[in-house]
C-alpha cells in the first residue's frame, strides 16, 4: 500500500512541477510561478517536501500530495513549513491536495499551545471534472479523471486526451494509467482506449502493466512480494535486485533502444532501493541518462 501512495503522489508531484495543470494557477491563487526550489532538508532525518515552489510575490507555496488520509498531517505540514521557512526565509503557505478514494478526514491546524499551525486542505473532487477539461490543458485531462464525475465522464475525458498531438497524448494517457487505481477504474480507461484504437502500452510496458494490475488486485501481489522479501536470506535479496535489473535492463532497452556497457554495468550493481528509483524516473524520462545520471 505503500508503495502504491509513493507512486500515485510521485506522479502527479512531476506532472505539477513539469506540465503546470491549470490546477496549480487555483492553488496559487493566480500569483505566477517564479521558480521550483529545492525541496530536500537536511536533519538528523533527511526529509523531501513534495514541491516548494517561489511565487512572482516572494511567496513559497508548498504543496503536498495525499493519495492516502495521513494520521498526524499536522504535524508533518508543520515541520515542512517551518523548514522551508527556516531555509529560505520567505513568507510560507501550504495546502494539501488530497486525492484519494477514501473520505478525507485529515485536519488543517494544529495549537500546542505555543506553536500553531495551519493550511488549506483541499479535496479534488471539490472540483467538477467539466472544470479541467474546460482548461484544454494536457494535465488537467489526467487530473479531470480525479475529480468530481471523472469517472463518469471517462470516455469525454479520453476523446479529448486523444486529440492530442502524440507525444502529449501518450503522456497524458500513461499519467491516467498510473492513476487510475486511485478511483478503481484501471479496468474502465482499458476498455475506453480499446474501443477508440488507442494502446496506452499497459500491455507493452511491463512497469505499467505490474501496475495496472497490482491495483486492479487491491495491492495483493504488492503485499505478498514484500511478505516474501521480508526475513529472507541474502542469497534471496540478490535474486530479487537480479531479477529488478533484468527488467529495468529490458524497459529501458524498449524506450531507449540498446544500452551501452557503462549503463549495463551500473544496472546490474545496483541495490534494489535504487532499482525502484530509476524504474519510477523511466515513466517520464526522455533520456538514458535522466534515469541512471550520467556515465
Amino acid at each position: 500500500e505503500m508503495k502504491k501512495r509513493v507512486y500515485y503522489d510521485s506522479v502527479v508531484k512531476d506532472m505539477f512541477q513539469r506540465d503546470r495543470p491549470g490546477l496549480l494557477n487555483i492553488l496559487a491563487a493566480g500569483r505566477k510561478v517564479r521558480a521550483f526550489l529545492n525541496a530536500e532538508f537536511s536533519v538528523v532525518e533527511k526529509r523531501v517536501a513534495d514541491l516548494l515552489i517561489l511565487l512572482d510575490d516572494d511567496t513559497i507555496l508548498h504543496l503536498d500530495f495525499q493519495s492516502t488520509n495521513h494520521q498526524f498531517m499536522e504535524y508533518r505540514e508543520g515541520i515542512y513549513g517551518l523548514m522551508a521557512a527556516e531555509k529560505y526565509r520567505k513568507k510560507v503557505e501550504q495546502v494539501v491536495l488530497y486525492m484519494g478514494h477514501a473520505p478525507m478526514n485529515m485536519t488543517n491546524h494544529l495549537n500546542t499551545g505555543g506553536i500553531q499551525v495551519s493550511y488549506r486542505l483541499m479535496d479534488i473532487r471539490e472540483l467538477d471534472a467539466e472544470q479541467f477539461l474546460a482548461t484544454g490543458r494536457p494535465p488537467d485531462m489526467a487530473l479531470a479523471m480525479l475529480a468530481s464525475n471523472g469517472v463518469a465522464k471517462l470516455r469525454k475525458i479520453v476523446k479529448a486526451a486523444i486529440r492530442l498531438p502524440e507525444a502529449k497524448r501518450n503522456r497524458v494517457l500513461t499519467q491516467m494509467a498510473l492513476l487510475a487505481g486511485l478511483r478503481g477504474a484501471a479496468e474502465s480507461l482499458k476498455m475506453e482506449t480499446r474501443a477508440m484504437g488507442i494502446a496506452i502500452d499497459i500491455e507493452r510496458n511491463v512497469i505499467l502493466k505490474d501496475f495496472y494490475e497490482s491495483a486492479k488486485a487491491e495491492g495483493k501481489a504488492e503485499g505478498k512480494a514484500e511478505g516474501k522479501a521480508e526475513g529472507k536470506a541474502e542469497g534471496k535479496a540478490e535474486g530479487r535486485a537480479e531479477g529488478m535489473a533484468g527488467l529495468l535492463h529490458r524497459q529501458l532497452e524498449n524506450k531507449f533502444g540498446a544500452l551501452p556497457k557503462w549503463a549495463l554495468e551500473r544496472i546490474h550493481s545496483a541495490t534494489p532501493a535504487k532499482l525502484d528509483r530509476w524504474a519510477l524516473k523511466m515513466l517520464t524520462a526522455s533520456s538514458l541518462q535522466d534515469v541512471i545520471g550520467k556515465r
